[in-house]
């Protein structure tokens, strides 16, 4: 009898250990990332750099700069010097890739060939080459996270590519930071302007940018001025954050959260920032925060626009519906949306770095990866989905929460 009860209590202690094994194992993984970026057609090493002569600053921007930021994180999660190996060989390309070394007009009929990225004429139909601040901001904002974790980690290896890196970079950003693409709305306020070219053919031409368009921008310019210690970006970053936070961000009393417009006069005949855009805009305010040690934006703002993932996911449905807006619900009839139904569906993983300031997210944003398909996600952003969940999970270790 006295073996048979030792053997129940050891294998009733056997399955209590495997039931908290399997609940604390997680189903976003480096080997899940790894496989994926090996899979990926178009930015693995194996591919990159593809000969395609219709990629563009738009291309690089929204299709590599996600896969470099992955790198960087993935790096800082696991210290493979791999992820820095490739990503060192893909920003030597990217860079050959300028308007200046390519000998492509920046705006057309200028004659102007800077040492950026142009669209190539991508959203006129060929009619005119624009050169825009949020692809300079997305291009370069990975390469800057690079040299800072080199500069950081005192990875003399990557020294001499780090700092021809830094070089280019400032380079680049320094293409829109002119005196006649920005306007100071007060003492405190302010903000960047559309290059003057181009107007009748490009939206944003000499015209005030909306959030999503600039933040990033200001990131990388904000991680420019730390790497090299100047203050080139200061002032406008500081101006430009004071008008994001004063002027465009609303307050949700439903969620406990933050949303924010355009611009300063909203209503729902104008476009709310959907969960992709918007996604855009709080990251650039996260890593001028985070890496770049700005403090317009508090901790407890950040947990204020966390509370948007609450808000974005109906954890009632299975698989769960999202919100397309990060407005208030308002009058709406509907809300939330299956993946058929939204085209941002999956773009909440993407928020997975906010997980530094609610830990309840990662957990919230794991059980989305699980219960939706991911395999309908783009590679790209799924790879940096991944990389920022693993990244916000190992900052937030040791956290008392």
């Amino acid at each position: 009898m006295k073996k048979i009860f030792i053997l129940f209590s050891v294998s009733l202690g056997l399955l209590f250990y495997l039931l908290l094994q399997k609940d604390s194992e997680t189903k976003i993984t480096e080997e899940i990332y790894n496989d994926l970026y090996e899979q990926q057609s178009d930015w693995s090493i194996n591919q990159f750099p593809a000969t395609n002569p219709d990629y563009n600053a738009s291309s690089y921007a929204w299709g590599w700069s996600y896969v470099a930021n992955s790198l960087v994180d993935m790096y800082r999660v696991t210290e493979d010097k791999k992820y820095l190996d490739i990503l060192t060989q893909q920003i030597d390309y990217i860079f050959s890739q300028t308007d200046e070394k390519l000998g492509i007009e920046s705006f057309t009929g200028t004659g102007h060939s800077l040492p950026a990225w142009s669209d190539r004429g991508h959203y006129t139909s060929g009619e005119f080459n624009y050169t825009y601040p949020v692809h300079t901001g997305m291009i370069t904002l990975p390469i800057l996270r690079f040299v800072d974790t080199v500069y950081t980690n005192n990875l003399n290896e990557y020294k001499e590519s780090a700092v021809r890196f830094l070089a280019a970079s400032g380079e680049a950003l320094a293409v829109h930071n002119q005196d006649n693409m920005w306007v100071d709305f007060s003492d405190t306020e302010g903000f960047y302007i559309g290059h003057p070219y181009g107007e009748g053919y490009v939206s944003e031409a000499n015209k005030i940018g909306i959030p999503n368009r600039i933040s990033v921008y200001l990131a990388a310019a904000g991680l420019y001025d730390k790497l090299t210690e100047g203050n080139t970006y200061s002032e406008r970053i500081k101006k430009s954050l004071n008008y994001f936070k004063d002027s465009l961000f609303k307050y949700d009393e439903e969620f406990d959260s933050y949303y924010w417009s355009y611009w300063e006069e909203q209503n729902i005949q104008k476009p709310w920032e959907d969960i992709s855009h918007a996604m855009i805009t709080v990251y650039g305010i996260f890593i001028l925060h985070e890496e770049a040690g700005y403090t317009v934006f508090t901790e407890e703002d950040f947990e204020k626009i966390a509370n948007n993932v609450y808000k974005v996911i109906d954890d009632e449905s299975s698989p769960p519906q999202m919100r397309k807006f990060i407005h208030k619900r308002g009058e709406e009839e509907k809300a939330y949306y299956t993946s058929e139904e939204n085209p941002y569906y999956y773009d909440v993983l993407r928020w997975s770095f906010l997980g530094v300031y609610d830990e309840e997210i990662l957990d919230i944003l794991e059980e989305v990866y699980e219960e939706t398909n991911v395999e309908e996600m783009n590679p790209q952003t799924r790879l940096n989905s991944i990389a920022s969940y693993l990244y916000a999970k190992e900052k937030t270790r040791g956290i008392p929460w």
